[in-house]
């Protein structure tokens, strides 16, 4: 019973009472293969990696052929940069089950060429069968428009890649729907009228100088957080933990998704000693007092942040219009609802870009804007001016973090992070233009 609490705490982001009930299932027993496991997807959840891989192969040494378990820890060697032993992983989950899609693109996102001729035909037998699942179905179509795009296949690449956001759209439908709701009808009509209700103490967690990485996906985020991280190993690289959407969420209820929800004329209100309350327990899971978040969408919640850390500073990063749109469908971000659709995409954009000119007015000194361009192509003078915004020394490492092996992330860039920052190609997405203008 107590491991199945554990358990719903983690689903809640409820990471400090998750961590006491495991860290007491161990204490009685530290090779419980189940607390583990539970506790190496904890550490996987407050990216902390290292021990994540710790604790999932003491659960695999004793659940040895245990699926589920040598699947996460794939996943976690994968965001420490052991590429060959998640290699591995992925190579024997697919000789247990010929027919395990998530193992194919696991092997996929380590590296395209892992894909054999052999392990091609195997998917192409896989997606005819009716018993998989519609996720499944969105990777292998997401694979294949990969392997399009790789032998220049470009009407075939956009038809696969239209297959596979279809199957992940709606292989989670519900939560895409109020998704979309949320960011097109709630934040973006509030972004900058909040009302703000009672009244909160100030403590050294508000006066800390966190920094918030916003922007779009595919867009140099992730290098950015790199940066930092490798230069400043006192701030607590937490990811894309969405704490202040979570928050707002959490305030405003399911009154929002019902259909005479009157969101023109709504105004956000924020109770703020009970945001207070739930932000402290979702950052202070983190050991260190400096955060550095990278939840992208959190250029909506600037003034809001601003209200609760009042020293935060806020890294844009940004690149050509096109250049963003087709990236980002050209990418597979599941977890994403606006990322479909081209139309989806654009609409987006065009709300990011106005709530983002806003704030840059309203708090230029508080936002830095970081060209992918520019970063891709100057990498000296923009790290420089990146780590002077963060008041970070910079020094003759700064730009040798391809190198760092202790640096562990968990997203799909990442892998590419860990390779040397190449210049920027702009002509890279201009034979994809045509589908700005035929949607």
């Amino acid at each position: 019973m107590t491991l199945e609490i554990g358990k719903v705490l983690i689903n809640q982001k409820q990471y400090k009472k998750a961590f006491y009930i495991f860290s007491k299932l161990l204490k009685n027993k530290h090779d419980d293969f189940k607390a583990n496991f539970q506790m190496g997807k904890l550490y996987y959840e407050l990216n902390d990696l290292n021990k994540s891989v710790f604790h999932f192969q003491k659960s695999n040494k004793k659940q040895p052929n245990n699926p589920n378990i040598l699947f996460n820890l794939a996943l976690a060697l994968r965001g420490i940069g052991k590429i060959e032993e998640a290699k591995k992983i992925y190579l024997d989950l697919i000789l247990i089950n010929i027919k395990d899609v998530k193992s194919y693109y696991g092997l996929f996102v380590l590296d395209i060429n892992y894909i054999s001729n052999e392990f091609y035909q195997n998917l192409e037998l896989i997606i005819k069968e009716d018993k998989i699942s519609l996720f499944e179905k969105s990777l292998i179509y997401f694979i294949f428009s990969k392997f399009a795009k790789k032998n220049g296949k470009l009407k075939e690449e956009i038809n696969y890649l239209k297959l596979a956001h279809r199957y992940c759209y709606n292989s989670n439908i519900i939560f895409n729907n109020q998704s979309e709701y949320y960011y097109k009808n709630i934040i973006s009509n509030n972004f900058n009228q909040t009302i703000f209700q009672n009244k909160f103490e100030q403590l050294d967690f508000n006066n800390q100088n966190h920094i918030f990485i916003i922007g779009l996906p595919r867009s140099g985020s992730t290098l950015v957080e790199t940066i930092i991280s490798h230069n400043e190993p006192n701030i607590n690289s937490v990811g894309e933990l969405h704490a202040i959407n979570t928050s707002i969420l959490d305030q405003i209820g399911k009154k929002i998704y019902s259909k005479d929800f009157d969101y023109k004329n709504y105004k956000l209100s924020i109770d703020k000693k009970k945001f207070q309350e739930t932000l402290i327990e979702k950052y202070n899971n983190f050991e260190k007092k400096i955060y550095l978040d990278k939840s992208l969408e959190n250029f909506f919640n600037i003034e809001i942040i601003l209200e609760f850390f009042p020293n935060a500073k806020f890294i844009h990063t940004y690149r050509n219009f096109n250049d963003a749109v087709i990236g980002i469908y050209q990418a597979m971000l599941p977890e994403i609802s606006w990322t479909h659709e081209i139309k989806d995409i654009i609409n987006y954009i065009n709300i990011y870009k106005k709530t983002i000119s806003y704030f840059k007015k309203k708090y230029p000194e508080k936002i830095l804007n970081v060209d992918l361009a520019e970063l891709s192509n100057q990498k000296e003078k923009e790290t420089k001016k990146i780590l002077e915004f963060c008041k970070i020394k910079f020094n003759n490492d700064s730009l040798n973090f391809d190198k760092n092996n202790q640096l562990a992330n968990k997203t799909y860039s990442f892998l590419q992070v860990r390779k040397k920052i190449k210049a920027y190609e702009d002509n890279k997405y201009q034979p994809y233009y045509y589908l700005l203008n035929n949607i």
